[in-house]
């Protein structure tokens, strides 16, 4: 959207293809999790909206540029904005019943927003979500950090798991400060260092902690919230059917919102 915006501001004639009902990419996502604050992201939505209707930016929505769409647009310049892929956890009962990834969490939401606003799924989400009292959050990034965060404001009994000694990578060091202290304060468990995750089993997760034991943690539900992959599947056809292509967002480095927005207006300028 930024790009799109950007380029318009700039002379530009724009189509931004987005494959969901509503813009905004995974930004109607974010705002139920994070709330509007400290990012008040519904607001930043209306914002692009309202630019991109301002500047004339044709918007389909429900619609994905696939080669066919791309043919028959015929453009000069495309920015690749098709966000980061969730990877799947290599593990030993990854696909049981209790285990419901942060990528299928995200595709459970994503269905209701067609329905509801941010703010009223972040409301309904505490009455019911298909997570137990007591979960297990897999990873320690930003993005299982966020996650254990909402989970605990929803009621949940959460220990954060990760590979890492220090938790918190891609977080902003003021975020890590305030969310780290609020985690201490509300006595979520940290693991740090884990050697490896054995099993996912009825009971909860096995996994060798960093002096070595194996140990279990129990769980009714296990979460595997890992870092983005850029999703770049489309990228090698898009480049032999465009002269000039711009790889923005999560899928050229996944990142915070501010560096999905700064990527796309530094490249936008470009063109």
């Amino acid at each position: 959207m930024e790009a799109a915006r950007v380029s318009a501001m700039r002379g530009h004639r724009v189509t931004l293809f987005e494959k969901s009902a509503k813009p905004g990419g995974l930004l109607p996502l974010a705002a139920m999790v994070k709330g509007s604050h400290p990012e008040n992201l519904p607001e930043l939505i209306v914002y692009f909206e309202r630019q991109l209707k301002k500047l004339g930016v044709r918007v389909e929505l429900s619609r994905e540029a696939d080669a066919s769409e791309i043919e028959a647009a015929k453009p000069d310049v495309v920015f690749y904005a098709a966000g980061g892929l969730a990877p799947v956890l290599n593990i030993k009962g990854i696909d049981r019943s209790n285990v419901v990834s942060g990528a299928e969490l995200h595709r459970r939401l994503k269905f209701f927003s067609r329905f509801f606003s941010p703010e009223t799924l972040r409301s309904l989400s505490r009455f019911y979500m298909p997570i137990g009292k007591k979960a297990v959050v897999i990873g320690g990034a930003v993005q299982g950090c966020e996650l254990a965060e909402f989970l605990m404001k929803r009621g949940r009994n959460v220990t954060l798991v990760d590979q890492a000694e220090e938790p918190g990578d891609g977080l902003t060091l003021a975020m890590k400060e305030q969310l780290f202290r609020w985690f201490e304060e509300k006595r979520l468990p940290v693991i740090s260092g884990v050697r490896e995750y054995v099993e996912i089993n009825a009971r909860g997760l096995v996994f060798i902690a960093k002096d070595g034991r194996r140990m279990e943690l129990e769980a009714d539900t296990v979460v595997p919230a890992l870092p983005l992959l850029p999703n770049t599947g489309f990228l090698e056809k898009l480049k032999m059917l465009v002269p000039e292509v711009h790889v923005v967002g999560d899928c050229r480095a996944p990142g915070l919102i501010v560096d999905a927005i700064g990527s796309s207006f530094l490249a936008a300028r470009e063109i």
